[in-house]
This record gives structure tokens, sequence and C-alpha cells, in this order.
């Protein structure tokens, strides 16, 4: 069995909400991870997809803005295609089924811990 994995960065841009044939909900962002390098005084970013659906993605679409630090929690998933110019194409991302802030919602009370979750 996979193990979930939980990657924490900033959020890069505002959300993406659209809705499939079915009318299911699916939420995209991007997330950046600043790793530090050895003997480098920058960190290196790591852009990571986030995919998020149904319930999740409505309130990610709702609660999420660019600069927020979150942790998702999910499974990676590889989309495969064949670009315009012929070459095999692939990116990561992360389908998430938690999204948790780091970071307060300005509009909870006594700075508490928000998890965002179907």
């Amino acid at each position: 069995m996979v193990k979930p994995i939980d990657l924490e960065g900033r959020v890069v841009h505002d959300p993406i909400l659209k809705k499939t044939k079915t009318g299911k909900s699916v939420c995209t962002f991007a997330i950046v991870l600043d790793y530090p390098t050895k003997g480098e005084t920058k960190p290196y970013p790591s852009y990571i997809d986030i995919e998020t659906w149904d319930k999740l993605a409505d309130l990610c679409a709702e609660h999420i803005k660019k600069g927020r630090l979150v942790q998702a929690t999910g499974r990676l998933k590889q989309d495969r295609w064949q670009g315009e110019d012929g070459k095999a194409r692939s990116k990561i991302k992360l389908v998430t089924k938690i999204v948790k802030f780091i970071d307060p919602i300005t509009s909870s009370k006594n700075n508490e811990e928000v998890v965002l979750q179907p």
C-alpha cells in the first residue's frame, strides 16, 4: 500500500476551479517548496501542482489564495501526453485529500488551525 505524501509550501497562484462534464468540481493550484541546497545561500525552489476534487475542490477555491502557506496530503499522479511537436511529455502532481492551512485564516478566531477535507 502506498503511503500518503505530505508537502508544505506557499501557493503560487490563486486556485482554478472547473467542472467536469458530469458536474464534479476539480480545483488546481501550485505550491512552491523551498529546499536548501548544500553550499548555497538561497533555497532551490520546486513547483508542484496540487489537484483537489468534489467538496474539497470547492473549499479550496473559496479559501486558498496566492501566498498562503499550506500543507497538502495525497498521492502522486503522473499525467502523460504527446506534445504538439510529437514528443512525449509528462508531469507529476499531487492529488490531494487533505489541505491544511499553516498560517491562520484572518477570519478564524484565536488563530485556530483550519483543515480542509471532504
